[in-house]
């Protein structure tokens, strides 16, 4: 090594060069310092703006304000280019073989919500032939969904909803939970909600009290989302539980450039013509109206009036 052949080299100079070598490794140390103390502030202002940018591109607009609503979770950074309406963004793998049939994940955990009209309780399932490496792990999806339910921006805002992660097992005799959250394969999913738009979507089915979230979505995303995966998960969640806590309908966007309802088809389209485009039957009619990714029911934490309309009627 360099160092050990310059110390056997000087090793009988006189004191006065050791003095000077001394001042050469200070002055090197010193050196080292700067660069290190440089280099952790650029990375850590790279590191503030990429939060800034991320957060600014989730609002739609461009204002951090309306970021707030929007989830949190990992931007991808590819392309959309060549996709069509409604199609999956590129990403991780999917899994091909399906069984229809589900292990339990996560843990039960306190109520959340006052639910002075509807206690519900819910089970968390994963496909058996998922592997946990393919999506974090299984307690993964199970802590997303009750992180999601438990958020005060989602169904618990309004004081009638409460939801609990439930153990089956300690149910009354003959009680089953009143959903089962089931992260499924596509063919699962396609078998269970159908696949009429040849697009990938998810469902919740009341047979079985099954709110069925795709693979394929989970892990990808949906492009009105441009990348963001937190947020659209929490959207996919709270979507579909709606549907199971009595919002039947769809909700088109009312309002250019505002948020979407959560009852909107957003994993194909947050604009009303475009979704007019994919089934004229549905509520979208073709006005110009697009709105901003939104995953939540209530986004301001509590109940309004506006968002109450905006999440159409709730049937019991």
């Amino acid at each position: 090594m360099p160092g050990r052949g310059h110390a056997r080299r000087h090793a009988v100079k006189p004191q006065r060069d050791s003095q000077e070598h001394i001042k050469y490794v200070i002055a090197g140390v010193f050196v080292l310092v700067t660069l290190l103390v440089l280099g952790s502030a650029l990375f850590h202002s790279a590191d503030s703006n990429g939060a800034r940018v991320a957060s600014t591109h989730a609002s739609g607009e461009g204002k951090e304000e309306d970021a707030a609503p929007r989830g949190e979770g990992p931007v991808f950074q590819g392309e959309y280019e060549g996709l069509d309406i409604g199609d999956l963004p590129p990403g991780a793998p999917l899994t091909q073989e399906s069984s229809n049939t589900f292990t339990i994940v996560g843990h039960p955990g306190e109520r959340v919500g006052q639910g002075t009209k509807n206690k519900y309780t819910y089970v968390v399932e994963v496909e058996d032939t998922i592997k946990p490496d393919n999506i974090g792990g299984f307690d993964a999806f199970a802590a997303m969904v009750d992180a999601t339910l438990s958020n005060p921006k989602s169904w618990i805002a309004d004081p009638e909803i409460s939801f609990q992660h439930v153990k089956e097992e300690d149910l009354p005799a003959g009680q089953e939970p009143d959903f089962r959250f089931q992260l499924t394969t596509m063919k699962t999913t396609h078998d269970v909600c159908g696949n009429s738009y040849n697009l990938e979507t998810s469902c919740f089915m009341p047979t079985g009290h099954r709110v069925v979230i795709n693979e394929a979505r989970w892990l990808r995303g949906a492009q009105p989302y441009q990348g963001d995966l937190g947020g659209y998960r929490q959207y996919v969640i709270n979507h579909e539980v709606g549907h199971g806590v009595g919002y039947a309908a769809h909700q088109p966007c009312v309002k250019n450039g505002g948020l979407a309802p959560v009852m909107m088809q957003q994993t194909l389209s947050l604009s009303n013509d475009e979704l007019h485009n994919i089934n004229s039957q549905e509520v979208y009619k073709k006005d110009g109206m697009t709105c901003v990714a939104n995953p939540w029911p209530y986004p301001q934490g509590k109940k309004t009036q506006e968002d109450s309309a905006a999440n159409g009627n709730r049937s019991d």
